[in-house]
């Protein structure tokens, strides 16, 4: 076509192979480095010789040897001066040039190291001995000049000989380049000249070849002159006289009967030659016969018309048409080159290789149309919003599609083409064998997935539902192993949380992951086909978060579980403490233990760890909430206290190692934080973890007392408080100080074991409930009267088991608390058993004190019996009470000796101190003084205005019977002179009375009722003895009921 200009590529070749097109670039190789050149460096000294390899006449040029590259060294000024003179149309070529100094130097090199090797190999050359026998012989040869003639020598004089020989010809060599470099600055004229020729040469063959393309191209389109008399002739008459005729007799046209009748005769012939006589291949056993023509079916590729010339059986078969039976594609073939084409190569075909042959033929043809439409799809979809996340390569007449390219994982693709499988894969063959058919294969992360299942629909060609179904496939296998490891986890493999997975097999965006976090949240995974980024929904912080760990992942499928995973541990966390908060648990921020240090305490699947503290519970215990791959869990965590963090090794110890010992909750649902975290389940985490505090402070306690004990699981309570009961016992010699008796066994409850429950919390949820059980060895008479008396106690009188409730501050040890208590219960026992033996009873009771009467006639008495904690017992009376003067002495009796001493003494001297409690009222003004020496001992003393005496008044023992004595010693008179106190002294030493008896030198002995007695009557004798007594004192003795007794 005129006006078309050749392609630059089409200029590329010169004469003599010379690269002349602009564009063409080459390597030059100088001293080791390589540089690329293209054609402007001619123009700045390139050397080009005659020839493909740089040959100029049959010898290399400027004496350097052919090679396919070229030597560049640095243009000189020398040679900068020679371009001045010369035209401008003509380049001076400098490229090329060695010095020759170099090639001295690299030849002297060169022989050196040839030298040295041929020293090195005559020195390993054996040396030839000469013979013993002959020496005159072997000197006589030497002196001829013939030399040593061994092996060894004649081969080290040829190696040295040839080393000389070779050298001498380079350096000859040598010798002619510096004669012809004499003559360089001529010789460099003509090899720019001869650069320009070959430049003008090569222009001149270009300029041919492109006028004759040109001339050849110019053809199809020219047009020839018009015959403008033969067109007039022929419209004005209708023929052209100078055209020959050459007699032909037209066709009559046929009527429609006989083209119908024809066309069935037709029919008919196809019909019987194609069920009879022709031999139809498998794929074209699906046809039709009508309109004279043979219609085969091929199912989702193609249908051709066959007909018939002629009757013969044995003549040849001829494309009538062809359709395509696929989309997008047109049905029908245009009338033109294309179906031109396909008419000839058909029609050839059927003569030679007959039906078998043409559905070969046909059968590649459609199917590389198949492939050209989902490559040219294939380049649609990555112009369109597949740009940058899909690649397109066509390898042979395959179709390679890449999708995601953008992610961080390997590659994953699609090769779409033909193949010629074992069994044959169309519907329409199902005993042919080797026939090509389309085919996937499909390349997960670089490896081939086997047994894909893709409906193609090669009847509807359309990538976009093969990358489609692809990509939905792959989200599939993503999701399920995420699904399979989450299910692996307890949580999910338990019930406990659902792990859901939508799947299809067509639509990528149908395809989900629903993860249950916790039981208020889910979240829901998905995956944008295009670009394979994950989603998380809904969004938030959180999610955000964990899709962006998922879109890092380089293998989502086997690492996506753990972002999942450690989302649900943030979740969980954040809902407990909330749910914390608003108990009153104060977060403890300043911990924030090491990897060393949770590996140490916690499960190494945990991934979030929170501490709380309750404000009232001991500091040294704090809670702990860990969530992981296998759940979460709550824990007890103690502390180190300040002294053992003085005494470490660092002053500055790390919040990890603040940390002692950690212990597990126990809960009745294992998994009830998960399913449940609300009020109710952290208040019950709460009561568990306070009764585990107290078992491991108790347990540590008695096993640091060296008290036996033991660790015994019990049914849970009503309140599904799970912890373990602890039985200990108290052996005599152990027993607590308040108890040890001077025989321990004597306890009701001694050396039984006492068994500890936990019970939960009190109303505050400060102090922990501990039920104490106990068993009495002995017992107990009354002990409804004790039931009643004490509340706080529960007695089982059938079986003597008795059980009251302690509360003890969580993390601090109950043991003393109960030790005490325990204690105190078996004073109470004891009380009440010796008072039930001497017939007394108790009034009001408690742990710290036993009211009892001891004396009902003439008047009620009482005592109170005080043993408060961690105080001394006491025995307490009423101002009133006789026994007030000797409360000290029953006090210090009471702890060593006990209450049954205690009953004794106030038995024995009940009628003494009563006596004296009379004497003391009588003598209101003063006059008397009664001093309480012991329990046992008393001395009572008179002054003004009564007689100045005195007299003692002890316990003794006689004939195994206790018996009050007043000792003859004892009784003083300081008035000597007072007859009548002599006379009344003499009478009771000498006479008796009611319960006692004078003994004269041995004093005055009364038994322990008679005592009162006698009292009375020294009484009388020192008051009345020296003053007149009123008359009210003898009336009111009177009226008291004393009686006075005159000897």
């Amino acid at each position: 076509m005129p006006g078309i200009l050749p392609r630059a590529e089409a200029a590329t070749n010169g004469p003599m192979g010379m690269k002349l097109a602009t564009d063409v670039q080459f390597d030059a190789l100088v001293e080791g480095v390589t540089h690329e050149v293209n054609m402007g460096d001619y123009r700045k000294g390139y050397a080009q010789t005659n020839g493909d390899h740089g040959l100029m006449n049959g010898t290399p040029a400027n004496g350097i040897s052919p090679s396919p590259t070229f030597i560049q060294r640095k243009p000189s000024t020398t040679i900068e001066k020679l371009v001045a003179p010369l035209p401008p149309e003509i380049e001076h070529v400098t490229f090329g040039y060695v010095p020759f100094s170099s090639l001295i130097r690299r030849l002297v090199q060169e022989t050196f190291n040839d030298l040295t090797d041929v020293i090195n190999d005559m020195s390993d050359m054996p040396v030839s001995q000469p013979s013993q026998s002959a020496p005159h012989s072997h000197i006589h040869q030497q002196s001829n000049g013939n030399g040593d003639t061994s092996p060894a020598n004649v081969q080290k004089k040829l190696r040295i000989l040839h080393f000389a020989s070779d050298r001498r010809a380079q350096f000859i060599k040598i010798l002619i380049l510096s004669r012809w470099a004499r003559q360089v600055e001529a010789v460099s004229k003509v090899i720019d000249l001869n650069f320009w020729l070959s430049n003008q040469i090569g222009q001149y063959n270009e300029c041919c070849s492109w006028m004759g393309e040109l001339k050849r191209r110019l053809v199809p389109l020219r047009e020839p002159n018009p015959d403008i008399k033969t067109a007039l002739e022929v419209l004005s008459l209708g023929k052209a006289s100078w055209l020959p005729d050459l007699g032909y007799i037209p066709s009559e046209p046929l009527p429609h009967q006989k083209l119908i009748n024809a066309l069935r005769r037709i029919d008919t012939l196809l019909s019987i030659r194609l069920n009879v006589q022709e031999n139809i291949p498998p794929v074209f056993r699906e046809f039709s016969i009508a309109s004279g023509r043979a219609t085969f079916h091929v199912v989702d590729e193609f249908e051709v018309d066959l007909s018939i010339a002629e009757e013969d059986a044995s003549s040849q078969l001829y494309f009538v048409d062809f359709r395509f039976a696929f989309s997008p594609t047109p049905t029908e073939l245009p009338a033109g080159r294309l179906r031109n084409e396909i008419e000839g190569r058909a029609n050839d075909v059927l003569k030679h290789d007959g039906l078998q042959g043409l559905f070969n033929f046909l059968h590649n043809l459609v199917l590389t149309h198949k492939l050209l439409i989902l490559r040219n799809q294939a380049h649609e979809m990555a112009r369109g919003h597949w740009c940058e996340y899909l690649q397109v390569e066509a390898v042979h007449r395959s179709v390679v599609v890449q999708y995601w390219s953008n992610r961080p994982s390997g590659k994953n693709w699609i090769e779409i083409g033909l193949k010629r499988g074992k069994e044959a894969r169309l519907s329409y063959s199902s005993q042919s064998h080797g026939i090509p058919h389309i085919a996937l294969r499909w390349f997960r992360n670089g490896n081939e997935v086997d047994n894909v299942t893709v409906e193609m629909r090669l009847d509807q060609l359309s990538l976009l539902n093969i990358v489609n179904q692809i990509i939905a496939q792959h989200t599939n296998y993503i999701f399920q192993e995420m699904a399979t490891r989450l299910n692996e986890m307890s949580l999910y493999s338990g019930g406990f949380l659902r792990c859901k997975r939508n799947s299809s097999t067509t639509e990528p965006l149908d395809a989900s992951l629903l993860v249950q976090l916790t039981t208020s949240k889910a979240v829901k995974v998905v995956q944008e086909p295009v670009s394979g980024r994950f989603a998380v929904l809904p969004a938030s912080r959180l999610s955000s978060r964990a899709e962006y760990e998922l879109n890092r992942l380089a293998f989502p499928a086997t690492e996506g579980a753990s972002p999942l995973a450690y989302l649900r541990s943030i979740a969980s966390q954040e809902e407990v403490d909330a749910s914390a908060r608003s108990m009153g648990w104060e977060p403890v921020r300043s911990l924030n233990p090491g990897q060393e240090t949770r590996q140490r305490l916690f499960p190494s699947a945990t991934q979030k760890t929170n501490f709380f503290r309750r404000q009232a519970w001991s500091a040294s215990w704090i809670l702990a909430f860990t969530t992981g791959l296998e759940g979460d869990s709550w824990w007890i965590v103690e502390l180190l206290d300040k002294a053992e963090l003085i005494g470490s090794a660092t002053s500055s110890l790390a919040s990890g190692r603040r940390l002692r010992v950690a212990y597990k909750v126990v809960s009745m649902d294992p998994q009830s934080l998960v399913t449940d975290s609300s009020y109710t389940t952290l208040a019950q985490i709460e009561r568990n973890a306070a009764g585990m505090i107290s078992q491991y402070t108790d347990t540590r306690h008695l096993s640091a007392s060296r008290i036996p004990h033991k660790v015994q699981l019990s049914a849970p309570s009503s309140a599904e408080i799970q912890t373990p009961s602890i039985l200990f016992r108290f052996p005599g010699k152990r027993a607590p100080p308040l108890i040890s008796t001077s025989n321990a066994s004597s306890l009701p409850w001694a050396n039984e074991m006492v068994k500890l429950d936990y019970r939960g919390l009190d109303s505050s949820n400060t102090s922990a409930i501990h039920i104490v059980s106990a068993r009495m060895q002995k017992p107990v008479f009354n002990i409804k009267d004790l039931i009643s008396a004490i509340p706080s106690i529960v007695f089982h009188p059938a079986s003597g088991a008795f059980t009251f409730q302690v509360l003890a501050k969580v993390g601090e040890t109950n043991i003393p608390n109960i030790t005490r208590r325990l204690s105190a219960i078996g004073l109470l026992l004891d009380f009440v058993s010796t008072l039930q033996l001497h017939t007394m009873t108790f009034q009001r009771a408690s742990l710290a004190h036993v009211e009892f009467v001891y004396n009902k006639v003439p008047s009620h008495l009482k005592a109170i019996l005080q043993f408060p904690p961690d105080e001394p017992m006491r025995v307490s009376l009423a101002k009133s009470n006789p026994h007030l003067r000797i409360v000290d002495y029953l006090t210090a009796r009471l702890k060593p000796q006990g209450l049954t001493s205690v009953i004794g003494i106030m038995r024995m001297t009940l009628a003494l101190v009563r006596a004296l409690a009379a004497v003391e009222t009588v003598h209101k003004t003063g006059g008397i003084e009664i001093l309480t020496r012991s329990e046992q001992w008393y001395q009572v003393r008179y002054s003004a205005p009564y007689p100045n005496g005195s007299f003692d008044v002890r316990l003794r023992q006689r004939r195994d019977k206790l018996m009050w004595l007043v000792p003859v010693p004892s009784i003083k008179k300081v008035d000597t002179g007072n007859e009548a106190l002599d006379v009344g002294l003499k009478g009771v030493l000498r006479g008796k009375g009611d319960g006692w008896r004078g003994m004269t030198s041995g004093g005055i002995v009364a038994d322990l009722k008679g005592v009162e007695n006698l009292i009375a009557r020294l009484d009388e004798i020192f008051s009345t003895s020296g003053h007149v007594p009123t008359e009210s004192n003898p009336r009111k003795r009177k009226a008291e009921g004393h009686v006075v007794e005159i000897d």
